[in-house]
């Protein structure tokens, strides 16, 4: 299972997620995020974190080719996710990176739809928001009719729910605020325990092994 922890704002929890085998890690540069890396601390950063071997996605919002790029130019991205409203013809402008476009699940009724479309170049992270009027159990049950090989499940994610999440076999798994010990700071134990429980999980029997 290809798992992203979102929201890395240090040398030292990223080198644990690699650690713990964690797929990728998602480095956050949208502004009003309580996640943003910003520009400067980013130059601190972009060294570090190029020596690491995990794959590391810069997560953006409505942001231009060029503050894009900007980015590109100081840290080795393997991959882009745009959160916003970017469109197929921008997305291609980036096209030999790994790519992910983010729905959220609350702003948009045609789910599946969206899926089908964007994963046609990319993949797609169905994400659930914070104050969703669904539950995750419905979130759940909606995603589960949609889901193919491209789509990542976001929204709620943590050690006690993984297993609801695996047993619908996406192909990933993208969280940050459930191992957090608080908004923007990340619980490297929380991050181990929740790797365990997914390196436990059997896809023959859809429990713990």
């Amino acid at each position: 299972m290809w798992i992203k922890i979102c929201g890395i704002t240090d040398i030292i929890t990223a080198l644990h997620c690699e650690i713990e085998g964690v797929s990728a890690i998602g480095l956050v540069f949208v502004p009003w995020s309580p996640r943003f890396i910003s520009f400067e601390k980013l130059e601190k950063l972009g060294p570090h974190l190029n020596r690491l071997k995990i794959m590391k996605i810069g997560v953006f919002m409505n942001q231009s080719e060029e503050e894009i790029k900007k980015i590109l130019d100081i840290v080795s991205l393997d991959g882009i996710q745009f959160h916003g409203d970017e469109n197929l013809e921008f997305m291609k402008k980036f096209r030999e990176y790994f790519l992910i476009k983010a729905i959220n699940t609350d702003q948009y009724e045609d789910w599946a739809e969206r899926v089908s479309y964007f994963s046609q170049f990319s993949y797609v992270l169905l994400d659930r928001s914070k104050n969703s009027a669904l539950s995750f159990e419905e979130f759940l049950s909606r995603a589960k009719r949609i889901i193919n090989s491209k789509t990542i499940i976001a929204g709620g994610i943590r050690e006690d729910n993984v297993y609801d999440v695996l047993r619908l076999k996406p192909f990933g798994i993208d969280l940050s605020s459930g191992v957090e010990f608080e908004i923007g700071k990340k619980d490297l134990l929380k991050i181990s325990k929740f790797m365990r429980k997914v390196r436990d999980y059997s896809y023959e029997d859809g429990k713990a092994s």
